[in-house]
């Protein structure tokens, strides 16, 4: 316990030394001559007393007493927290995913900035999109709607983003196999402190309207946007109600017609696609003013319209082919777009349900009519089915199907015709490569069965280059077993010499093959050789830049053009066997031969007479000064083995004697001088 308090002590001795100080204040006063010598005196005991009485003392020292023999570890200086702002940022997005990612709602936010979206997983399930990998972009959206509703969803954001404000849309998804197939999508605009938009925060719902639902829910199912008419799933379904109605009714008549509009694509090319989509919806119009009440009409196609004309009420064919042609002859009119009057073709193909028992039936029925009419004639007309037709088309079916396993199987070979040189000891100098199917092994099919359905279908292109390097590859051996000079002819298509790589694919058969250009021959109609003259002359020229030699087949088919055929770098007509046939007993014929022999040497050009069968035929040409001849009379094709020994019979190398013998004869009978002709 402590015997007294310091600054109670301490105040006390102040307030004495106070009053002690006062007490001698007069008699030191009494020595000075005036009163405000006291002054100082005075103010210093009162100062004194303030001290006293007012000051508050500070402690000094520790009031408690402390243990000595207790050792006290002095702690180590705290370091200064720093913060993981990057991992602030980061956990707190995960927080604002995860708060947004549990809500009932689809969340997406639209940075301006960087263009970047973000779709919650409600979102992305709402769009029944899968899950990973999203794109942070407006792509999932634009992928998952129909485009009408896309272009509306660009349209309002631009405005949000100009305007700042608030915008609301339902919108269609493209697969409505879900319950909820319209949503309903909305933005709020995030502006700075300046007012500039940086960000688009919003959300995504079912669409709670469901009448209004159901009915948008129809219509994108069962109608074409583009037109108005019913699309292709709609038509099928009806066709499937008729075709059961009629199970039941033997009396009700029906009839499918199908309409197809020739060469659109050329539209698209030749203006636009705008102005294609607008010839459908005439073309749609049309259809529509044209048909019944009860007629059903839909775009099952590209370019491809369905009527399904209902109880038809005569019971013949009178009634539907006045409907038909009504449709067809309104459709074919000029259509008036954006200042340019458009024509346009249409074939139509018609089926009636008459002994058909399926929609299948009935479809295969009417689409091999159409494709039949197409090739045919009677291409832009209105072709009725005919049970002909039918089985016609489920026999090119299975050919072509046939053609292609053909092809992965190499089932297809090569024989070889022999062209000799009359005035040279018939002579051998090239072959002509002609293709065989080897469909069994007793059995070859012509290629006048299989060539044309490969051309129309586009598998003559797979096939020819199978065909080229199976050619080049028996003319390397032929050379290298000596045969030096000899060359091999193939024929060339026009879908194949219209390839844009068709010289980069030449190129590199004769590098696969090890061939020299110069014993390989590129034979070529005249359709395909006049169809494109320009690109046609190009390509010519980079083939005979190679050394490969070209020759115009069929020549006086009745496409060729001397003008054009003095722009192409050609070596060889070959004269058609039509006009062969018959130059012995048709002076019509054999004036034509004449004319195309005189062609050829005055334009300095070999000439080759396919089809040559008898003895007066060639002596015709013989006296003509024709000298390349290709026939029955001296050989068939030719298998691979047996065209050796042939080979092996009739090859010579032209000799200096062969060419000194070639300037005796007189240039108007013969017209050579060594290997070429003089004019």
């Amino acid at each position: 316990m402590r015997l007294f308090e310091e600054k109670v002590f301490l105040r006390l001795l102040l307030v004495l030394a106070s009053v002690f100080f006062a007490a001698f204040i007069p008699e030191i006063v009494a020595t000075k001559d005036s009163l405000l010598w006291a002054v100082p005196y005075f103010l210093a005991d009162f100062f004194l007393v303030v001290v006293a009485v007012m000051y508050r003392f500070p402690v000094i020292g520790n009031r408690k007493r402390m243990r000595e023999d207790v050792e006290i570890t002095v702690p180590a200086p705290a370091q200064t927290p720093i913060r993981d702002f990057k991992k602030d940022l980061m956990e707190r997005d995960e927080l604002f995913q995860m708060m947004v990612d549990v809500s009932s709602n689809g969340f997406w936010t639209f940075d301006v900035v960087t263009g970047k979206v973000y779709w919650s997983k409600r979102a992305i399930k709402l769009l029944q999109a899968q899950a990973s990998p999203i794109q942070d972009s407006f792509d999932l959206l634009k992928e998952r709607i129909v485009e009408s509703d896309w272009l509306r969803f660009k349209e309002e954001l631009k405005l949000a983003l100009e305007t700042g404000e608030k915008f609301h849309l339902i919108v269609s998804l493209l697969d409505n196999s879900a319950e909820a197939d319209k949503l309903v999508i909305s933005g709020h605009v995030q502006l700075n402190e300046d007012g500039h938009p940086i960000r688009i925060v919003g959300s995504l719902d079912e669409n709670s309207d469901k009448q209004a639902q159901e009915k948008q829910n129809y219509y994108y199912v069962y109608q074409d946007a583009l037109t108005g008419v019913y699309n292709r799933k709609f038509f099928l379904e009806k066709l499937k109600v008729d075709v059961d109605m009629a199970l039941q009714r033997p009396d009700y008549l029906f009839a499918v017609a199908l309409l197809d509009i020739d060469r659109f694509g050329a539209i698209n090319t030749s203006y636009s696609i705008n102005v294609g989509d607008n010839v459908l919806r005439v073309v749609a119009d049309r259809i529509k003013a044209q048909c019944r009440v009860g007629d059903t009409i839909a775009r099952i196609g590209p370019d491809v319209f369905a009527i399904v004309l209902h109880d038809i009420q005569k019971n013949d064919d009178s009634d539907v082919k006045s409907i038909v042609r009504r449709i067809h002859s309104a459709v074919k009119q000029p259509i008036q777009l954006d200042g340019r009057e458009l024509y346009i073709g249409v074939s139509m193909a018609v089926a009636l349900n008459r002994e058909v028992d399926c929609v299948e039936d009935i479809m295969a029925n009417v689409t091999s009519s159409l494709r039949e009419m197409k090739k045919s004639v009677n291409h832009g007309g209105i072709q009725f089915f005919s049970g002909g037709i039918r089985e016609k088309a489920m026999r090119l079916y299975k050919l072509e199907f046939d053609i292609r396993k053909a092809i992965q199987a190499q089932e297809f070979v090569l024989f070889y015709q022999p062209i000799v040189d009359i005035t040279d000891g018939n002579r051998i100098v090239a072959f002509e490569a002609l293709v065989r199917w080897n469909q069994s092994k007793s059995k070859f099919i012509s290629p006048a069965e299989f060539i044309p359905i490969a051309e129309e279908t586009g598998l003559i292109i797979p096939l020819g280059a199978q065909i080229l390097k199976m050619a080049c590859l028996q003319a390397k051996k032929w050379v290298d077993a000596g045969f030096t000079e000899i060359q091999v002819a193939v024929n060339f298509s026009a879908k194949q010499f219209a390839l844009d790589n068709m010289i980069d694919d030449i190129k590199q058969v004769l590098l696969e093959t090890q061939l020299n250009p110069k014993n390989l021959k590129l034979e070529i109609t005249e359709y395909t050789a006049v169809c494109e003259a320009e690109k046609t002359v190009k390509i010519m020229n980079a083939l005979s830049s190679m050394g490969i030699q070209i020759s115009i087949d069929d020549f006086g088919t009745g496409y060729s053009s001397l003008s054009y055929l003095k722009q192409f770098p050609i070596h060889t007509l070959k004269m058609d066997k039509s006009f062969i046939d018959h130059v012995t007993d048709d002076e019509e014929d054999a004036s034509f031969a004449r004319m195309v022999i005189g062609i050829a040497k005055s334009m300095n050009l070999d000439l080759i007479a396919e089809g040559v069968e008898s003895e007066s035929q060639l002596q015709f040409l013989r006296d003509e000064g024709c000298r390349l001849i290709q026939g029955f009379y001296f050989s068939k094709p030719l298998s691979a083995e047996k065209a050796r020994d042939y080979l092996q019979e009739h090859y010579a190398p032209a000799t200096t004697a062969v060419a000194e013998k070639r300037k005796e004869i007189p240039v108007i009978e013969r017209g050579y001088v060594g290997e070429s002709y003089i004019p």
